[in-house]
């Protein structure tokens, strides 16, 4: 690969990174204003973040073998195509456009979700952790930047929560030109061989390892997802006005960039990463406890740091996991495929459920008490995912 491709490929991987995220974290930021339009319950509401992630489940499955048919540059197109319908369909139909839309969206995010750890293990595979740190800080950038622009542009510019939602189908088509060169890349040669072979192994899915990989990337997910739902409507149940809300939602996603950029290449730098697994869990940890306990705007930016960083390294940990404990392209493909569609499927019942458990009590602090010990449960699974080991062994 020349350095003209290399630069392609990268520019690439930054830009579709960058529709990975925000056009739904955008979402929790608005929510209400969602909620307060179409009638919606909590848990219908929160089932708008959850639609994604059953499509992430579904879909991953598939991905890889797509991916082998159609190569995946054109694999890729195929989802950043279904991210620009969903988008446009999510925001100018009805209430059934809102879940449909979303649900295309979700399908397109899962195609790029399982194919990029592929691709960075397929043509870096010599600097996986570098790749990685530039991928999910990328996507963690623009997932703050969803979070924290709905509201300005929804309110301060006028446009609604619909214009708000819509404006990301821009970047789509802006990704889907910058990738275009890739439909003409080959690639490697020894591709098919490897197919050949990792088609005759044991199936990804009996590997111990890798259902700890899936626990991992399952369990952080779950996390993520049910914060981007709920943390704004979180922070306002304690009494702080929807603009400070939208704010502890930006810093929840920007401050995890610092993590995103460091830990995936720590991982280059020790072969076991528990240590690392025990440090952003930590982090993680502290911050849900003064989330739960703090009720004033004092301690409000302290616990969404804490839980940035650990949000952050919890990601960026999650995907480098695929590449480190895959022996080769074809291997990560079907881990990556695996742990986004069981662990997805983990991921899914976060938002919906903690709607529920909400809708019942009429209070936030059981389902931090919930998400406290699915930290507890990630530090677990994270120190069998950290071991070096390859999921061939």
């Amino acid at each position: 690969m020349n350095k003209k491709d290399k630069i392609l490929i990268i520019l690439g991987i930054v830009f579709i990174s960058f529709n990975l995220r925000a056009p739904l974290t955008g979402v929790g930021s608005v929510i209400e204003m969602i909620k307060s339009e179409y009638l919606l319950s909590s848990s219908m509401a929160g089932f708008i973040t959850t639609l994604p992630l059953l499509a992430f489940a579904v879909v991953s499955p598939f991905v890889a073998r797509l991916s082998q048919k159609l190569k995946y540059g054109r694999t890729m197109i195929i989802g950043l195509v279904l991210i620009f319908i969903g988008i446009l369909i999510r925001s100018y139909t009805n209430v059934w456009g809102l879940f449909i839309g979303t649900l295309f969206l979700g399908i397109g995010i899962a195609i790029g979700n399982v194919l990029i750890p592929s691709i960075i293990k397929l043509r870096f595979s010599k600097q996986v952790g570098m790749l990685t740190s530039i991928y999910t800080t990328s996507m963690c950038l623009f997932a703050a930047v969803g979070a924290g622009v709905s509201i300005p542009l929804a309110k301060g510019l006028n446009l609604g929560w619909h214009n708000s939602l819509a404006i990301w189908g821009i970047l789509t088509i802006a990704t889907i030109i910058i990738w275009s060169p890739q439909l003409s890349i080959k690639s490697p040669a020894n591709v098919n061989a490897k197919i050949g072979n990792e088609n005759k192994s044991s199936s990804i899915w009996k590997s111990p390892l890798a259902w700890w990989v899936t626990l991992f990337m399952g369990t952080q997910s779950l996390l993520f997802y049910s914060l981007v739902a709920w943390l704004p409507s979180i922070v306002m149940s304690k009494g702080m006005s929807d603009s400070f809300a939208g704010t502890m939602a930006l810093i929840y996603q920007i401050i995890a960039i610092p993590a995103t950029i460091i830990i995936p290449i720590l991982c280059d730098k020790i072969s076991n990463q528990r240590p690392l697994v025990m440090l952003v869990c930590s982090l993680y940890l502290s911050g849900m406890t003064i989330f739960l306990f703090g009720q004033t705007e004092v301690f409000m930016p302290l616990a969404m740091i804490l839980m940035a960083l650990g949000q952050g390294g919890s990601i960026s940990l999650s995907i480098a996991f695929i590449s480190l404990r895959s022996p080769n392209s074809v291997r990560a493909s079907e881990l990556s495929g695996m742990a986004q569609s069981a662990g997805y499927l983990l991921a899914a019942i976060g938002p919906i459920f903690m709607g529920f458990i909400y809708d019942m009590f009429k209070n936030w602090s059981l389902p931090i008490v919930i998400f406290m010990g699915l930290i507890l449960f990630q530090i677990f699974c994270g120190w069998f995912a950290g071991n070096d080991k390859l999921t061939s062994e």
